[in-house]
């Protein structure tokens, strides 16, 4: 039984719309559950990630600065027992680090206190426990900066025996551990008026040659911005995160809420004055908390830190289901927090029943528009395509003659109706000439590209960009390539102008190399500039993008001079010019160790001995890469001579003598040379990172047969 074209793609058309809208609204059923968990776990997931993101960075700048604190006391140019000068650096650094809240000094032998304390108003303090010669008693006296040490205090207490550093959670915890550590929440003292506020505390404990204690620094910040940023979070639209710590004595406690009112109580204290504690998680205000907590049945001795990955909970308070999800702090130098969240279960799943009905409801209006469209269609599709055979059962005839082009709206009937006529032009022609290669052309494009390549001295060059994927995350395809087409092209042009060659462009990443195909006269040179220029490039993107409100790239670059092979590479079907060797491996790992180092442009010994003239650079350490035994030294390439900053001299010739110091076994005398050095360039990664390989040589010398170079286990 055969069916007109006309009956086919309308019954065609309309079953295919009938079956794709009862799917439509079937797996939009079925699928609702599955939505709402998926929508659910990203909510919650990034939402965890934020507040981990956030912790971790507050307490990174107190790690990072009680580390620095002991290096500076241990081996720098203060001394516990003189604390004036440590005072104004102190107070420098709360000034460029907003978020700290103390930083202490305690005394183990005279329960001394020294500190810079943020007061709840900005201002900053100084304050000192010192013991009253007269009376023997502890006296506290607070100062501000500018009347500090030898004016007057703003606030003084005679007796202030209760301040004594020696017994407070902080000082106890480090004395406890031997080492640095982060001590249990507590609540700050409030003073002139200012009430309490909970915080925490990174101890650090500071002993003798002898091992005795001398006593412990403190980096304190409060909890008052945390639950600041908790306040502005936005969790769906009725969700909220807050943070547990888990104590030593078994207990929990909500360190972090967005609202913060609710984590304090008043309560008299010893001498009958009002201070603040804690609130118990039972007697929260926030009952949906005991509740989260209870539906997660975390057993008596559970630790944080053995938990792997974020867990899904569920629970009922009041009538209302809820979502929510916990996880331990990402990093292992952390006290145990647990970072919980929770959403009402409606806020997800109203908007997918609300999908639903509407899925449902335009369903059923296409399929009512296109009943009506497919009718009118299918008969004027119908019509053409008869013609067309018509036409068709012609040509089969040889009946060639002329005749008007059935135009249609349909662009493939169009294109056929076209083609019909041409081949009915065509056979015309060939009723008139033959033979068939009057219709072939042969092109010749002179010497064939063969496989084979030959050993040449290049300089290779990789450039990569930092934290690539998080920018892409952030950004559409169609934006990310607009995006980078601002780099490639930028640095393309800047390589293909120095006498470059672009091997090829790999995800973000560039690959380049001066001296092949065309010989170069100073690669080495041209490819440093290039990379200069590069860098100075993409900083004036910078400024543009940031003015747009795009995000900003940042480049890492490695270069590299040696032999290679290069000529063409790949199959007898596909050629590809490029290079390959050790030269180009070792170029690939300099790129790679920009991130270890915190530097952006690495190059090695051979090429800087080929440069030196002509560029300032630093030497940064002997290494031996990932897959290759010989080591090398590598400097960072910081600018061309005349154009840099008017320390880059300076930089590189202490980079030189801390090397060679660190490399001779000098630890004291590198550990000197690397402090001047971060004076010079506050945050320098290579002067950093090599700081703290002598301070732990110091404790732990290498063995005799060490030779000064540190080889990388990862690329």
């Amino acid at each position: 039984m055969k069916f007109s074209l006309r009956v086919t793609l309308t019954t065609i058309l309309l079953g295919v719309i009938l079956v794709t809208v009862a799917a439509l609204g079937y797996y939009s059923y079925r699928n609702a559950r599955f939505t709402a968990d998926d929508l659910t776990r990203q909510v919650l997931e990034q939402t965890s990630l934020r507040v981990d993101y956030q912790l971790n960075d507050l307490l990174r700048e107190a790690n990072e600065q009680s580390a620095l604190n002991l290096a500076l006391l241990h081996k720098g140019p203060f001394d516990v027992h003189s604390f004036p000068p440590l005072a104004v650096y102190w107070l420098d650094v709360m000034k460029v680090q907003p978020r700290l809240t103390r930083l202490s000094l305690g005394l183990e032998d005279t329960g001394e206190w020294f500190y810079v304390r943020r007061r709840p108003d900005g201002k900053l303090a100084v304050g000192e426990l010192r013991k009253n010669p007269q009376t023997g008693k502890l006296r506290l006296r607070d100062y501000w900066p500018e009347d500090y040490p030898n004016g007057k205090p703003f606030s003084e207490h005679a007796d202030a025996g209760d301040e004594d550093p020696r017994t407070r959670p902080w000082y106890v915890a480090a004395k406890t551990a031997r080492r640095q550590t982060w001590s249990e929440t507590y609540v700050f003292f409030g003073t002139e008026g200012f009430a309490d506020v909970p915080g925490a505390t990174c101890a650090t404990p500071i002993y003798r040659a002898d091992g005795s204690l001398v006593g412990v620094l403190g980096a304190s910040f409060a909890l008052s911005e945390l639950c600041g940023y908790l306040q502005e979070l936005h969790v769906g639209q009725n969700g909220y995160a807050f943070v547990v710590e888990f104590r030593a004595d078994g207990s929990r406690q909500v360190i972090a809420h967005p609202n913060q009112e609710i984590l304090l109580r008043a309560v008299r204290g010893p001498g009958k004055e009002d201070r603040r504690e804690l609130v118990p998680i039972e007697e929260l205000a926030d009952r949906r908390v005991p509740a989260f907590l209870k539906s997660c049945n975390l057993p008596a001795d559970f630790h944080p830190s053995s938990l792997k990955g974020m867990k899904r909970v569920e629970f009922r308070h009041d009538g209302v289901s809820y979502l929510g999800s916990y996880q331990c702090l990402s990093r292992d130098d952390t006290p145990d927090w647990l970072i919980c969240t929770v959403i009402p279960e409606a806020d997800v799943l109203e908007r997918v029943y609300r999908n639903n009905r509407n899925t449902i409801l335009i369903g059923l209006a296409v399929l009512l528009v296109a009943v009506l469209i497919s009718l009118y269609f299918s008969r004027r599709v119908a019509r053409k395509m008869e013609l067309l055979a018509q036409e068709t059962e012609a040509i089969g005839r040889l009946e060639v003659e002329p005749l008007p082009i059935v135009h249609s709206w349909v662009r493939e009937v169009h294109h056929l109706a076209v083609a019909l006529e041409q081949s009915k032009t065509s056979l015309r022609s060939f009723q008139k000439y033959v033979p068939a290669e009057l219709v072939r052309v042969l092109l010749s494009s002179g010497q064939e590209a063969t496989l084979g390549g030959e050993s040449g001295h290049v300089t290779v060059y990789f450039c990569d960009l930092a934290d690539f994927t998080s920018v892409s995350e952030k950004m559409s395809p169609h934006q990310l390539v607009q995006h980078l087409s601002d780099y490639f092209g930028t640095f393309s042009a800047q390589i293909l102008a120095s006498g470059g060659t672009v091997d090829k462009y790999v995800g973000d990443a560039i690959m380049a190399f001066w001296g092949a195909p065309l010989p170069h006269l100073r690669p080495a040179l041209a490819a440093c500039t290039t990379a200069i220029r590069n860098q100075q490039s993409l900083k004036e993107l910078r400024d543009r993008w940031q003015a747009e409100g795009k995000p900003l790239l940042f480049a890492r670059i490695g270069i590299h001079q040696g032999e290679v092979v290069v000529g063409n590479i790949g199959s007898a079907r596909r050629l590809n010019y490029t290079v390959m060797g050790d030269a180009v491996n070792l170029a690939s790992r300099l790129e790679g160790l920009n991130k270890y180092y915190g530097t952006e442009t690495l190059i090695s010994v051979n090429v800087y001995s080929e440069v030196l003239s002509a560029v300032v650079a630093r030497p940064v350490d002997w290494v031996s890469v990932k897959g290759r035994t010989e080591p090398v030294l590598i400097y960072e390439l910081l600018a061309l001579k005349g154009e840099g900053p008017a320390d880059g001299e300076e930089l590189a010739e202490l980079a030189a003598r801390a090397l060679e110091r660190y490399r001779g076994r000098d630890w004291a005398g590198a550990i000197q040379v690397f402090e001047e050095l971060l004076r010079l360039r506050p945050g320098d990664g290579p002067a950093r990172l090599l700081l703290a390989r002598c301070l732990d040589y110091q404790q732990s010398p290498p063995p005799e047969d060490w030779d000064g170079v540190h080889r990388m286990e990862k690329k």
